[in-house]
């Protein structure tokens, strides 16, 4: 047996012999192949990789490099899909060259471009900076070398640091810190390096949604790599401006008039922008100034100021081939074509539904055990709950892919929780039954073999669509059990590559025989589905969380996947459909990009965003806007808070998320009138619009009302007596009414340079107003076409206008002598009081605080929610209930008709 060679060891250290003569250079080795490595880290070396151009000095970097690249691979479906974020500091160019920055790929983007170019020729995209500490991450780089360049400083403070929240300059960009530094890489907004960003070590890599410091330092600092090749981009001009508009929209207004010809529609709502409803299909953020520099003012602001009515100035390149603002014709609430195939329930499917209830023993609303034989449970009704699934739930809520959805291929429980919640958009009977059959779904969930840690798609798709028709669809106690199992949702999902999932479309340079391939399809669908699975569920987390006042259990930063697909290529029926649009579509820019671009004032800059992408961005503003406030909150004071400035911050981005949404409504509008005059679309679909524009503009208000008040506490002031399955208590009550009356009582702060500022209620109050008076004059009866959240942003809209008009000095105001206090048209009370606090503006509603009654708007609001299916709105309708008496209703006969 061979002995073993023993190490000659000086001291505790073992003697290094073999030393390097580069000049100053000096290390030594104990054996002389380790010295033969070091020597090759002072050559230019000669191993780089073919897919990406990283560069390397010695050839078993090179070796671990194409590992990692094949393990991307794998993970991703296919060889050479995967996508490797390296943070290699070496690159060789096409010319052979060893550079600093990686090299643009010319023929990695020809592959990508996929017909039309959608990026502009910029210096390089918003990227994140590299993270210099605590990395426990392999890097491609030789642990001994140390010339590194271009390490980004993160601020080591736990607080944000302020200077983040100071740097909007008045041209309205935001400054770049000294931490964030352009990179160069080919194409903005398709791709992220996440190991740098969302995985400083192992702690948050694997406690989502635990955020860092580091990724708020990312997400509220600019790349200034964007902000060359200026080029004004002018609002959009409607082509159908001058035409009357339904539903009592009025017709846009030149940007040429002065302040004395200003639309009533039009108000001010701080200092530097302008508000204008939806209802107009028209502001004035959203027209173009034929050669007139003439600006307007608004009630709320003094004669000398004048504000510039389009949007900031932006750079984009004037070599690029086409407006990355374009839209394509959609239908938000309903499909592109009416005459699209339902999926049919065939009498085999149908038994196997029957008897996963019958298994289940639902009770029936009388309280005896449910019959499967009902007739609300025949064929027929199935198969029309069915249908108005797909054409009322998944419109609204794309979650399933209707053209390869197959009945009789799917599992039974997925079939019944789609057909449940089919049946809240039938008659109430069908609706209290599926109501009954959902109450015991769970169990049969839970006990299903497929049921486990790493469940497949349709179970996470079931368990979803339980939780929504819980949340949304039900009672206070379906509302409950759905809050209770939520948690669990999250943590699937989490344990799925629903956040991760890269869809495989086909290409120009691909392999031609993919292009008619039914697989390569169904295996871009099934991807697809677990994107918007992960996106939807992120959006309902967020409006239940903000909206009710909750936790968030989702973060934005676990979203590490591209936007949602447009209409047109989701609805493809067929695989050659499905390949031509490819070919012709460009890629979905990746979901934090896109949110980022909005808080650093670079969001016209991001291509190809549709009507659901909008939506799930705004929705991550509003989780950052609850996460920062919980975290100001969680300080205790220990760390100064950063409230006022953070709230600057995302004011800003909410603004201008408006602005670039009233911009597209306008754009889809003129696509809308085209495709219903050329019988492409039905006249239903202008409505459909309208609704669909309204009651997201419904949110975007909503959210600056909380943004500017403790609903919590307003909810208790007025009355309610159970708030997230807790009583509440007198000691509550006395604490949120001392928080509501000093919410109510500001109204500005001097401060040290004499500048007055806006208070919180005022412009909370002011978009609670704007929300009720954009939905009245758009939505018929506020009928939100089955959009879940509308109903309970009315209800906060109502309880903060009330009171805001009951708090402060004035209290309830005077009424003179000769007016009686009955309301006897509560619809003209409510449009008098929504109508006035429009009209003053932000800087006039404290002189109007508590001089409007509030008894019309309550009543009206009431009659509005009670007749929504929904028992948590219920329980608010309880709440305004108590805001008035019944007494002061004017409900009498008129004998004099």
């Amino acid at each position: 047996m061979q002995r073993a060679k023993r190490r000659v060891r000086d001291g505790d250290n073992t003697k290094r012999l073999f030393t390097c003569n580069h000049h100053g250079c000096g290390k030594s080795f104990s054996r002389s192949e380790h010295l033969h490595r070091h020597q090759k880290n002072h050559t230019d070396g000669d191993a780089t990789c073919s897919r990406c151009r990283a560069h390397f000095k010695r050839q078993d970097l090179l070796e671990r490099h194409m590992s990692r690249h094949k393990q991307k691979d794998e993970e991703a479906g296919g060889e050479g899909i995967g996508t490797l974020n390296t943070r290699k500091r070496m690159w060789k160019d096409h010319d052979g060259r060893i550079v600093q920055k990686k090299p643009a790929e010319h023929q990695a983007l020809a592959n990508i471009s996929l017909g039309a170019p959608f990026v502009s020729p910029v210096a390089g995209p918003i990227s994140p900076p590299v993270s210099s500490h605590n990395s426990d991450l392999p890097s491609d780089n030789d642990p001994t070398h140390s010339a590194f360049t271009n390490d980004h400083s993160i601020l080591p403070d736990y607080s944000l640091s302020t200077g983040q929240f100071d740097s909007q300059g008045h041209s309205g960009y935001w400054i770049p810190s000294d931490a964030a530094q352009p990179r160069n890489l080919a194409s903005p907004y398709l791709d992220i390096n996440y190991d740098e960003v969302f995985q400083p070590d192992t702690a948050s890599s694997f406690n989502m949604p635990y955020t860092t410091q580091i990724n708020y330092d990312w997400l509220f600092s600019l790349d200034n790599s964007l902000s060359n090749n200026t080029v004004s981009q002018n609002p959009y001009v409607s082509a159908t401006s001058l035409a009357p508009y339904p539903c009592g929209m009025q017709q846009p207004i030149s940007m040429g008039l002065g302040r004395a010809n200003l639309s009533p529609e039009t108000r001010q709502y701080d200092s530097s922008t302008v508000e204008s409803p939806l209802t107009s299909m028209a502001s004035f953020d959203c027209m173009r100034s034929r050669g007139s520099t003439q600006n307007t003012t608004s009630p709320g602001v003094s004669e000398g100021i004048a504000l510039s009515l389009s949007p900031p100035v932006k750079q984009v390149s004037p070599e690029s081939p086409r407006n990355i603002s374009e839209a394509e014709f959609e239908r938000p609430l309903a499909t592109l074509q009416p005459s699209i195939r339902l999926p049919f329930i065939d009498d085999f499917t149908y038994a196997q539904i029957l008897e996963t209830i019958k298994v289940s023993r639902p009770l029936a609303p009388n309280g005896s055990l449910l019959d499967v034989n009902h007739p609300l449970l025949s064929h027929h009704s199935l198969q029309s709950y069915c249908d108005l699934y797909f054409t009322r739930f998944n419109t609204a809520y794309p979650l399933i892919h209707q053209a390869t959805f197959e009945p009789a291929r799917k599992e039974s429980l997925l079939l019944l929780s789609m057909i449940l919640l089919g049946a809240t958009y039938s008659e109430k009977e069908a609706h209290q039954l599926a109501v009954c059959i959902h109450d015991v779904i769970r169990p049969a969930i839970f006990s299903h073999a497929s049921f486990n840690p790493k469940p497949d798609l349709w179970m996470l798709q079931t368990i979803l669509l339980v939780e929504c028709f819980g949340k949304s669809r039900a009672g206070q106690k379906q509302h409950d059990m759905s809050h209770l199992f939520h948690g669990m949702l999250i943590n699937l999902i989490r344990r799925s590559d629903c956040q991760s999932v890269r869809p495989i479309r086909p290409h120009e340079g691909g392999d031609k025989s993919n292009l008619m391939d039914d697989h390569v399809w169904r295996q871009w669908v099934e991807a697809e589905e677990k994107k918007r699975l992960a996106l939807l569920c992120f959006m309902w987390d967020t409006q239940h969380a903000v909206l009710f006042c909750q936790s968030l259990c989702m973060s934005a930063f676990e979203l590490r996947l591209a936007l949602p697909c447009n209409q047109a290529l989701w609805e493809a029926s067929t695989t050659a459909e499905w390949s031509r649009l490819s070919l012709s579509t460009t890629p979905e820019p990746m979901y934090l990009l896109a949110l980022k671009s909005y808080i650093t004032g670079n969001a016209h800059l991001v291509p190809n965003l549709n009507s659901l992408s909008r939506i799930i961005i705004f929705h991550g503003l509003m989780s950052i806007f609850w996460d920062m406030r919980r975290r100001d909150q969680t300080t205790l004071g220990v760390i100064p808070s950063q409230g006022e400035r953070w709230q600057k911050r995302l004011g800003a981005a909410y603004q201008a998320w408006k602005v670039d949404f009233d911009n597209f409504c306008l754009r889809l509008s003129d696509l809308t009138f085209a495709e219903v005059s050329k019988g492409v679309a039905p006249e239903t679909a202008k409505v459909e619009l309208d609704v669909w524009r309204t009651a997201y503009v419904v949110v975007y208000h909503a959210a600056y009302v909380l943004l500017h008040s403790e609903f919590l506490d307003i909810q208790i002031f007025a009355g309610a007596r159970h708030i997230l399955g807790r009583s509440v208590q007198r000691s509550d009550f006395i604490r949120s009414e001392k928080v509501v009356k000093r919410w109510g009582g500001n109204h500005a702060v001097q401060t040290s340079d004499h500048a007055e500022e806006s208070v919180d209620a005022a412009k909370a109050a002011w978009h609670a107003a704007q929300l009720l008076q954009n939905a009245s004059r758009t939505l018929v009866d506020f009928d939100s076409m089955g959009l879940f959240h509308v109903p309970w942003c009315f209800y906060i809209a109502t309880l903060t206008i009330w009171t805001f008009h009951h708090t402060g000095t004035r209290g309830l105001g005077s009424i003179p002598d000769d007016d009686s206090e009955l309301v006897w048209d509560a619809q003209a009370e409510m449009r008098s009081i929504v109508d006035s606090m429009v009209d003053v503006g932000i800087d006039g509603l404290p002189k109007v605080q508590g001089l409007k009654r509030t008894g019309g708007l309550v009543w009206v609001m009431v009659e509005v929610l009670s007749k929504v299916r929904w028992g948590i709105v219920h329980a608010g309708v309880a709440v305004l209930k108590g805001l008035i008496p019944w007494r002061l209703i004017g409900q009498f006969d008129d004998v004099s008709i």
